[in-house]
């Protein structure tokens, strides 16, 4: 009686299973790598974009309602001007901070750019407003609030029809970088946002003037007319 023998995988069989399975590997493990950076990316963009609006939702209600009230300002033709100044690059205003324990009511704002500890940021400081104090306090030590950490870039640009009384002529017209007016608000604002990661939508922001007597005894101004 004749034995068969036993056949078996030879070597390079072997070799070239374990090569196969190896490439399969590879490929497995960079799929999930793509997956897992795909994924980290996605979680990235929603937290800048939860962040951006959570920080165009506070701009929109601080930035909202801003006082009218025209105030003593003996370098301002005129002898007065409403507590708002809009600059290229910041913003400096009076109105309302969101109500939370302990604060609220009537605020004294900044928004501009601030170095950091991380490079350019943008910050929203505030300070409680003083009636007997028409001129802004200093807020380089105020209460601040951070909107974008680190390469902030602020734009801002204002519109809006003058009111009755002013020529034409000598109001901006369209939308401008800051606003020269010192006596009367803008109707809108604009503000560029960039951040590290590159602009984000522009934000448009109505102006209402809280309606409060003008200390001139000529009305109130509201989104530059009175």
């Amino acid at each position: 009686m004749t034995c068969r023998p036993e056949r078996g995988f030879t070597l390079v069989e072997v070799l070239v299973a374990v090569s196969l399975l190896s490439v399969l590997m590879l490929a497995l493990a960079s799929a999930f790598r793509t997956m897992a950076q795909t994924e980290s990316r996605v979680d990235e963009r929603a937290a800048r974009t939860d962040d951006q609006r959570v920080a165009a939702d506070l701009l929109r209600q601080v930035l909202g309602r801003v006082s009218a009230r025209r105030v003593a300002a003996p370098a301002v033709e005129g002898g007065f001007a409403v507590p708002f100044q809009a600059l290229p690059q910041a913003i400096e205003w009076v109105g309302i901070l969101p109500a939370r324990p302990g604060v609220g009511g009537r605020t004294w704002f900044r928004l501009q750019v601030e170095p950091g500890p991380a490079g350019d940021a943008l910050v929203l400081r505030f300070a409680p407003w003083d009636p007997a104090q028409p001129a802004p306090p200093d807020l380089t030590q105020a209460d601040a609030r951070v909107l974008v950490p680190t390469e902030a870039v602020l734009q801002v640009f204002a519109e809006g029809q003058p009111p009755a009384g002013v020529s034409p002529a000598n109001w901006p017209q369209g939308w401008v970088e800051g606003w020269p007016p010192r006596g009367h608000l803008p109707e809108r604002l604009r503000l560029r946002i960039t951040d590290a990661h590159g602009p984000w939508p522009d934000l448009l922001i109505p102006v209402y003037g809280m309606s409060q007597g003008s200390n001139t005894g000529d009305g109130f101004t509201i989104g530059g007319s009175r």
